[in-house]
């Protein structure tokens, strides 16, 4: 199918429903920046019209017939790597988890379905839909890898310094796209229970950060929460910052959250892994250890170099591993960093110093 303005956006809607691809093209043709190039009815025709028409994303039902979107996100994402976004309606806990799922297998990121026409919410969840679509578009995806390579990593010379923490009391994780499947690989290889709190920052749509808490839950054998206001930190639990709240750390090792935001935050970030990196460096940095994993932007990155320059320990995850390079590598350009390692690298690292 010609293509007559090679700067527009093409997109592949992929959903089982006639009226929901006709709702969702209709919502991006008010968008001059958008193509609808072709449609799917299931996971199969959405990877043959992958292969066809070569989107630049692809907007991605779950519960399909056929081949559901897990799946076809599976096969598209090994194989041909396009930005995929889950646009999907969820009515249940398991389809969460489902959602949390099609994360780990390379989706960029998961969004509800747009309400229609006659909801006195279209125009707002229409907006979402259409300048997330714009913003994933831009990403350069990697092909999925079946498992992430293990090498011994080192200090350089410039970077001893990191090396010599006297004690570690927390672990301090940032992720955005592509981060749920690294911190999951993570997350098993750490010995558990976890001798100190670990605290987890995730870009996540808010709709799904209860089901993604029970998914790293269910993943290993400590304790996995959504952080709450107020909570102190303890020894062997996992927090999950909740959406639309920034999360600090205060000097008294317990969780600050702030004011909920009713800002869409795709382009803001909240919570910001700036913000809370931020917090830690004013008092704790000393004995925490920071990790900085895969995801778009720069979100995590100087305040990664804070943490640093205030004696905390920095870890990136390599680049050949991340989904997307955007995060780790401007705080790789930024000096931010001890040292660049793979998600099973950085779960052995941080089982060594914990010791």
């Amino acid at each position: 199918m010609p293509i007559a303005n090679n700067h527009k956006i093409k997109v592949l809607i992929a959903d089982d429903s006639a009226l929901v691809r006709r709702l969702l093209s209709e919502i991006l043709s008010a968008d001059p920046s958008f193509e609808i190039i072709a449609h799917a009815s299931n996971g199969e025709e959405a990877i043959k019209n992958a292969k066809v028409f070569k989107p630049d994303i692809i907007s991605m039902d779950m519960i399909m017939p056929v081949m559901d979107g897990l799946e076809a996100t599976k096969e598209i994402m090994q194989n041909l790597p396009i930005p995929i976004v889950i646009v999907s309606s969820i009515y249940k806990d398991q389809d969460k988890i489902l959602a949390i799922k099609e994360l780990e297998a390379g989706a960029l990121a998961v969004i509800p379905k747009p309400e229609g026409p006659s909801h006195p919410d279209f125009a707002e969840t229409s907006i979402k839909y259409r300048n997330l679509l714009k913003i994933m578009s831009e990403v350069k995806v990697i092909k999925r890898k079946p498992k992430a390579r293990i090498q011994e990593g080192k200090c350089t010379p410039q970077n001893k310094r990191c090396c010599n923490l006297e004690k570690i009391s927390l672990v301090a994780i940032g992720a955005s796209a592509g981060g749920p499947e690294a911190i999951r690989i993570i997350l098993q290889h750490l010995q558990h229970p976890v001798k100190v709190p670990v605290v987890i920052v995730q870009h996540i749509d808010p709709h799904f950060t209860e089901s993604y808490s029970s998914w790293l839950d269910s993943s290993c054998s400590s304790r996995v929460k959504v952080a709450q206001e107020g909570e102190i930190l303890t020894p062997g639990t996992i927090y999950i910052a909740p959406g639309k709240r920034h999360l600090e750390i205060t000097s008294y090792k317990s969780i600050k959250l702030g004011e909920e935001s009713k800002e869409a935050g795709w382009n803001g970030h909240i919570p910001s892994i700036d913000v809370f990196f931020g917090s830690i460096s004013k008092s704790l940095a000393n004995e925490t250890l920071s990790v900085l994993l895969s995801g778009m932007g720069k979100d995590g990155a100087n305040g990664l170099l804070k943490l640093k320059s205030s004696g905390s320990y920095t870890l990136i995850q390599e680049k050949s591993t991340c989904l997307i390079y955007g995060m780790p590598g401007e705080a790789e350009n930024l000096g931010a960093a001890c040292k660049s390692l793979s998600p099973i690298e950085i779960a052995m690292e941080i089982n060594n110093l914990i010791k």
